[in-house]
């Protein structure tokens, strides 16, 4: 009989356990159920009774209450891909694959559910694409459209911003990722590349050609300049050597000429000399030496004097 309580008490002791467990799930499932998570890179706007919260609400975790709904908008870049055909400017079409980046700004995002609501992306941006895409490739040939698609995207770009940008919403960057173009322009666009490389190899052989000969008269034009110079030098040298000849040429006269003024100076001064020494006594004297030697001689003379200079009149021996 004790055998048969105690399994009766064990049995609906382990029901009681498995009915709390069973409870606690339910009080996490409606737990879970009555929050809203908003990841980071979202923001959410809270809608109540059909009214719109003014508050924005960032990244974390809600509590949601009855007739509550959070509506979660991205804020990262996202990514649009889209191939259409687009109109050129001589009237045939190409097939273009576009790529769009784009981001939400947060602080447009009421305005942007407001008055775009949640199908914005379809009913702004790829409308818009397609329409700013077709009319911009009207200025565009179709050989332009391969030969200049930095210009296309370009262009895309900044009209697209021009169009959609006072929504908040804000295209990051247009790729023109494939153009598929009629095969007449495709061929004629080989021919074109053709032409282009052919040019430039031609223009890669006249910059060669012209550095060869820019080299070569470099060349001669050192040659000559050093030949110049060594005339040059050469030329001085000589130059040095007759100035230096002419220079000792001017020296020897120039010492000739002081000589010759030494000895000028010094005959003259021998003749001063000799005239400051010879008086009329001694001229006297020296006349009667004179006279004394005529007197001596074997010879007959005569000998007319005024008595002071001799006179001697030599005659013929007989």
């Amino acid at each position: 009989m004790k055998t048969i309580i105690k399994e009766v008490q064990h049995r609906i002791m382990n029901s009681i356990e498995r009915s709390s467990i069973v409870v606690f799930c339910l009080a996490i499932i409606l737990m879970t159920q009555s929050c809203v998570t908003i990841q980071p890179g979202e923001i959410g706007l809270k809608v109540r009774k059909g009214k719109l919260s003014d508050e924005n609400f960032i990244a974390g975790r809600y509590r949601r209450g009855p007739r509550t709904t959070y509506i979660r908008f991205s804020t990262r870049v996202k990514e649009i891909s889209l191939k259409t055909l687009l109109p050129t400017k001589e009237g045939l079409e190409a097939k273009v694959n576009l790529t769009v980046l784009y981001h939400v700004k947060p602080d447009a995002i009421r305005s942007i559910y407001l008055t775009l609501g949640m199908n914005y992306e379809n009913e702004v941006i790829i409308n818009n694409i397609s329409a700013i895409a077709r009319e911009t490739c009207l200025n565009y040939k179709a050989m332009e459209l391969m030969t200049q698609r930095d210009s296309l995207e370009l262009s895309i770009f900044k009209n697209i911003n021009a169009d959609i940008g006072h929504y908040g919403i804000v295209i990051d960057q247009v790729l023109v990722r494939d153009i598929d173009v009629p095969e007449e322009i495709d061929r004629a666009i080989e021919k074109k590349v053709l032409s282009e490389q052919q040019i430039k190899q031609q223009e890669v052989d006249i910059l060669t050609q012209k550095k060869a000969t820019d080299a070569s008269i470099e060349k001669q034009r050192k040659e000559m300049e050093f030949t110049f110079e060594k005339q040059k030098r050469e030329k001085e040298t000589s130059i040095q050597q007759e100035r230096m000849q002419i220079d000792f040429s001017i020296e020897k006269q120039k010492k000739d000429a002081e000589r010759s003024v030494i000895e000028a100076t010094a005959a003259k001064k021998v003749q001063d000399l000799a005239n400051s020494t010879i008086t009329p006594m001694m001229i006297k004297y020296k006349s009667l030496d004179v006279m004394k030697a005529l007197a001596e001689a074997q010879n007959e003379k005569i000998i007319i004097t005024d008595g002071k200079t001799p006179l001697n009149l030599r005659m013929n021996d007989k």
